[in-house]
């Protein structure tokens, strides 16, 4: 590198400091590392993730993998790592919870809470315009995302006609047991 590329190394290296839209070029050269597949078309994970400005990195991508594999369950961050870690030996937990905020306030995953208070991840529909109504479990291990415009507008004249605010609450989620926690109440009596 010549003496004079340095300054403007420098200067660029600082511009871009915590800047999402505007990598430097030694990001960019991480980024396409990171990308096994730069060459050619891009996976739907690699678009998703590259049009909420995040680097489509190992962790990222195979904790995408696993939640779509999972659909309908919700995993946790410890599940996730039992399936993952054999697979790549560079996961770590501490990835693996990056990966999963990142991705959650990317607004890629939703984030909710099971039995014992654990944060349980599931993948959101990559639909435009899909409100992410959503059935699901007490348990929270199982979510289930619902796409039904009639049942939408049914429950929102139900909910207007009870006085509920519908302008604060864009989603409804219904909660309710699935049918292999009755199994395993019943199996407890």
């Amino acid at each position: 590198m010549a003496p004079h590329d340095e300054p403007s190394r420098i200067i660029d290296l600082i511009t871009s400091f915590g800047s999402k839209n505007r990598p430097s070029s030694k990001r960019m050269k991480h980024a396409a590392i990171a990308s096994p597949i730069t060459a050619g078309a891009k996976s739907s994970y690699e678009q998703r993730l590259e049009a909420s400005h995040l680097r489509p990195t190992i962790a990222r991508t195979s904790v995408l993998n696993a939640l779509e594999e999972a659909v309908p369950r919700c995993l946790d961050a410890s599940q996730m790592y039992r399936i993952l870690s054999p697979q790549f030996e560079s996961l770590t937990p501490a990835s693996i919870y990056r990966a999963l905020n990142d991705l959650w306030t990317a607004g890629l995953l939703v984030r909710t809470e099971g039995a014992q208070g654990r944060a349980l991840y599931a993948l959101k529909p990559d639909r435009k315009n899909l409100h992410n109504d959503t059935m699901r479990c007490h348990c929270g291990a199982r979510l289930v995302f619902l796409e039904d415009l009639a049942l939408r507008e049914h429950l929102r004249l139900l909910a207007s006609k009870e006085g509920f605010d519908l302008d604060k609450e864009p989603v409804f989620t219904i909660t309710m047991t699935c049918t292999g926690c009755q199994q395993l109440r019943k199996g407890r009596r």
